[in-house]
């Protein structure tokens, strides 16, 4: 992990992160790790969506700024990420309809290069997918130029369904861009 910078650790940090709504990308948790905290956090975690990966210690240890992670280390989102639904309002506002749909873009230099190509377009956001790609770090921040403060970027779990609800939606306005790898 190279983004340590948005690594929330800490049972309490974690937690509260969760409490205050800020948009947890990935929780790790200690593998067997069960308590009363862990427990509230997984809780927390579950409602938000948030994807749970259970590891070793070694690997807490790395991910961690301080090696004080009390077996629970997060990794925050550094920008929020919009919904489906905000981008769908700006096309309509607009009277047109241009959004990229991405999938398994996993370097954040691409997905940052992507973003800074779409707002170049005009396009009213980007898609990605809850897993199997990168998220919004501060190098997709910096790759994009700050296109990513312009752009909005939804992050959604079935991308297939997605664009058959945005077919629907959308009136037959919209120019899907598909992306892989």
């Amino acid at each position: 992990m190279r983004y340590k910078e948005f690594i929330i650790e800490g049972r309490n940090a974690v937690l509260e992160a969760f409490r205050a709504g800020k948009t947890i990308d990935k929780l790790f948790v200690l593998d067997g790790c069960q308590d009363g905290p862990v427990k509230s956090i997984l809780r927390e975690a579950k409602k938000t969506d948030t994807i749970i990966n259970f590891v070793d210690k070694e690997r807490l240890d790395r991910l961690a700024n301080s090696g004080h992670h009390q077996g629970v280390v997060a990794q925050a989102a550094a920008y929020e990420y919009a919904e489906v639904e905000d981008i769908l309002n700006a096309a309509k506002e607009k009277g047109e309809a241009l959004y990229f749909i991405l999938d398994e873009i996993e370097d954040p230099h691409n997905l940052g290069a992507i973003i800074r190509t779409a707002n170049l377009c005009g396009a009213h956001g980007v898609i990605i997918p809850k897993r199997r790609a990168v998220g919004l770090t501060a190098t997709v921040a910096k790759t994009s130029a700050g296109a990513v403060n312009y752009t909005p970027v939804a992050k959604v779990t079935n991308i297939a369904k997605t664009i058959e609800e945005l077919k629907k939606k959308a009136c037959g306005l919209c120019v899907p861009i598909w992306m892989g790898r």
